[in-house]
């Protein structure tokens, strides 16, 4: 199904991809691959050409890459044969990375604002300018309100951004809040609750694998999705979701589920598998607890009820039930990634996980497996204790939270607190309400890392409002986000290409080490986090008043700590060499090899080895105790969801294979593989035939918290209850040339709802009207 038709012949695209095509061919066999490519940090070819080592940044995956270097200019990003998770592949939109450091648009100097906030007025200033300018507002906001807390820090993941964290704890911030709480935080509680850890599924060996809502063929996942493409012979795929995405194109069956109903199926698969005594009995008995609680739980969920519920046919609903047990423990009703669909998202995958458990699919190969890691040492750093600091905004009994759940939910999750908050995460939408609110006490500054919280927080006029509110706003980054853009001061980052960066465990089912060093010298005045950390620290240790909030003596073994970390001449690759102490010739072996593990193939059974789970019972808990303690449901509870009214439509989220978020939409080489420089609404054509929509016309989409157009996209592949397009358009940053306000911002129409037990932002609970513009 190709729901798109890219302006973008095949073979354009195999050059854009570069070696992803000829990868794809013979990447099923590592051997093959180590077999035709072979690469080194040396000089090969003509005139003055290397091939380095590193690995990418333009997705999480960090897949390892070897970079074709010709006279200091890139030429090439090639896959690194040695990088298992990848199946020794590199995507197109991987290999579309070699364009960053040459981007027209990059940050190319620290720029401090001399107009107003968004106005797009800049002055170009000295390293030396930015962090006098920073080290003064720290200073004064923090004696002003004599609260560390003051200042806020907002990142998402990479592999720098534990410098950026060593900031916050410099200035002794409680206040960071980074990513997880708009993707997986509610997954990886769901799960945790039930095994105590968030596990990966074996696609590679599953024979029947259920994709809810997860679109592997274009959110890419390392190996997920290139072992779902290469196992489909022996795999049953079935996809549910109101859309039909790529992945829905290699599936066996589609079932577009009413949205809001997706805990009402799996409540009737599993009691449909109890009541016909098609779970795991040994399993069940011996590694789970609470299995009496359960089947007495689910009994009123029939199948019947189900297909009522979720509009999918009764004969299917019980055929996928009997299929999912009959193929266990090689069976999988996939974790997926995306964050929060309704409020009470929690149980939603605390079904799943417990589904999963019910049919023994548990540590064995074609189940879902607990994640392994590579041990690696950590330089760890003491850091004063401060007086002057608050705890958290967004913990403890707040009163607005009530307003940011959903009704239907508030019979079944708290409506005063974030349950399970994690101290360094925190919740976005939370964090923003109570900067917002003022409570319980004022924040006036914020450092954003790397993220865009103006285009990835729902409710961008909360986010824009929330900005306007604050004093000092500085962020780093390597092109200028929406964030940067309504910013004070901006600093350039060097990118992924153009500095070191440390050793990264790449945890799962096969886990292995990859790190980054600089494939071409930095083209501009930027610099690494760790530079930007390093400088900054220093600076205020010269300041004596930062200091008279903690002791003399905690200040010196602080700086003791740090200045011996900066004394190698090269201090991060001395800390990746100490990262691999432990394992013999272990930086060596990265250095040649371009990443590390410890064994190629999978690990199954360490459960059952070491005799537990890693639960307060040392069981699956199906039945949670934590959780009635908590004053929570124990088990899995369904809460019908509000449908939209006449006239008004569900708003989905999802992803798309060219673009990482709201990242990478203006790298002009992927934009050109979408084949269009703005997104288009998802409209299905009979809505479509009613209204007398044409695809082109330009629409108006409206909610509760804002309005955007697009043009629409009429198609039959979608519900009739349902509109969604790509996110990452509609920007606001003059200095995103390519996509400034171009297309429809998804942040700008989605309210801002919570899943409250762990603090995701939910992101279907929107209601919109569709006009023509």
């Amino acid at each position: 199904m190709l729901i798109k038709n890219p302006k973008l012949s095949r073979r354009r695209f195999l050059a854009a991809g570069g070696a992803a095509a000829t990868v794809l061919a013979v990447g099923s066999n590592v051997s093959v691959m180590k077999a035709v490519a072979s690469s080194k940090n040396t000089n090969t070819g003509k005139g003055d050409t290397k091939h380095i080592y590193s690995c990418c940044a333009v997705c999480v995956n960090k897949c390892g890459f070897i970079a074709e270097v010709n006279n200091g200019v890139i030429r090439k990003l090639n896959t690194n044969p040695n990088f298992f998770k990848s199946r020794s592949m590199i995507c197109a939109r991987g290999n579309a990375g070699a364009k960053i450091p040459y981007d027209p648009d990059r940050l190319k100097s620290p720029l401090l604002r001399v107009g107003e906030r968004g106005e797009g007025k800049w002055k170009k200033i000295s390293w030396d300018e930015a962090y006098s300018y920073i080290t003064e507002n720290v200073m004064k906001l923090i004696k002003e309100e004599e609260n560390r807390s003051t200042i806020a820090f907002a990142a998402t993941e990479g592999m720098q951004e534990e410098f950026y964290l060593a900031l916050a704890s410099t200035i002794g911030s409680l206040n960071t809040v980074r990513h997880p709480t708009l993707c997986l935080a509610s997954n990886i509680q769901g799960y945790s609750s039930v095994y105590g850890t968030f596990p990966d599924g074996d696609l590679l060996n599953s024979k029947f694998v259920v994709m809810c809502g997860s679109n592997r063929a274009e959110a890419i996942i390392t190996p997920d999705t290139i072992d779902m493409a290469k196992n489909k012979r022996n795999q049953t795929l079935v996809c549910i979701d109101p859309r039909a995405t790529k992945t829905t194109a290699i599936a066996d069956k589609w079932y577009p589920i009413k949205p809001g109903t997706d805990l009402a199926l799996v409540l009737a698969v599993i009691n449909h598998i109890i009541s016909n005594d098609l779970y795991d009995k040994a399993f069940v008995e011996q590694w789970t607890v609470g299995f009496d609680e359960l089947k007495e739980s689910v009994k009123k969920y029939s199948i019947d009820w189900a297909a009522n519920e979720t509009e999918i046919d009764a004969k299917e609903i019980k055929w996928l039930a009997e299929e999912f047990a009959k193929n266990a423990p090689a069976s999988v009703w996939y974790p997926g990634r995306r964050s929060s669909f309704y409020s009470n998202d929690v149980y939603y995958r605390r079904a799943i996980a417990i589904l999963n458990a019910i049919v023994g699919a548990w540590d064995k190969p074609g189940g879902l497996v607990p994640k392994s890691a590579v041990p690696l040492k950590a330089h760890e750093i003491i850091y004063p204790f401060y007086d002057l600091v608050e705890s958290r905004i967004d913990t403890g009994k707040l009163d607005f939270i009530k307003d940011m759940v959903d009704e239907y939910a508030r019979g079944v999750i708290p409506t005063d607190a974030g349950v399970y908050l994690s101290e360094k995460d925190g919740s976005w939408p939370i964090f923003r309400e109570a900067i917002l609110k003022r409570e319980p006490y004022t924040v006036r500054g914020m450092f954003v890392y790397k993220q865009n919280p103006v285009e990835s927080v729902p409710n961008r006029a909360k986010t824009l409002e929330m900005m306007k509110q604050l004093d000092f706003i500085c962020t780093i980054d390597t092109q200028m986000s929406d964030t940067a853009f309504f910013s004070d001061i901006v600093l350039p980052e060097s990118t992924y290409l153009e500095r070191w960066d440390p050793a990264h465990n790449l945890s799962g089912i096969q886990p292995i080490v990859v790190f980054r060093q600089p494939v071409i010298e930095p083209l501009h005045n930027t610099k690494s986090m760790f530079d930007m950390w390093v400088d900054l620290t220093k600076r205020f240790i010269d300041i004596p008043e930062f200091w008279e909030d903690t002791t003399e003596d905690d200040k010196e073994y602080f700086v003791e700590q740090f200045e011996k970390m900066l004394k190698p001449e090269h201090p991060i690759e001395h800390l990746i060499e100490y990262q691999l102490s432990g394992h013999k010739d272990g930086f060596k072996k990265l250095m040649e090899n371009g990443c590390f593990w410890i064994h190629e193939k999978p690990v199954f059974g360490t459960t059952y080895k070491k005799g537990k789970f890693k639960t307060r019972t040392g069981k699956a808990e199906l039945f949670s105790q934590r959780y009635l303690d908590k004053g929570l449901e124990p088990l899995p509870v369904y809460t019908a969801v509000p449908q939209p009214e006449p006239g008004e439509f569900r708003f989905v989220v999802g992803r798309h294979g060219q673009f990482t978020h709201a990242n990478t939409q203006n790298n002009m080489w992927l934009l050109e593989a979408y084949g269009d420089t703005e997104n288009a609404c998802w409209i299905s054509a009979k809505v479509a035939r009613e209204r007398g929509i044409k695809s082109g016309d330009r629409l108006k989409i409206k909610s509760e918290v804002g309005e955007e157009t697009a043009k629409a996209l009429v198609t039959e592949y979608t519900r009739d209850d349902v509109v969604y397009y790509v996110h990452g358009f509609g920007r606001l940053s003059q200095g995103l040339t390519n996509i400034y306000k171009k297309g429809a911002s998804q942040a700008a129409v989605i309210k801002d709802y919570v899943d409250t037990i762990s603090g995701n932002a939910a992101l279907h609970e929107t209601f919109v009207t569709i006009e023509k513009a």
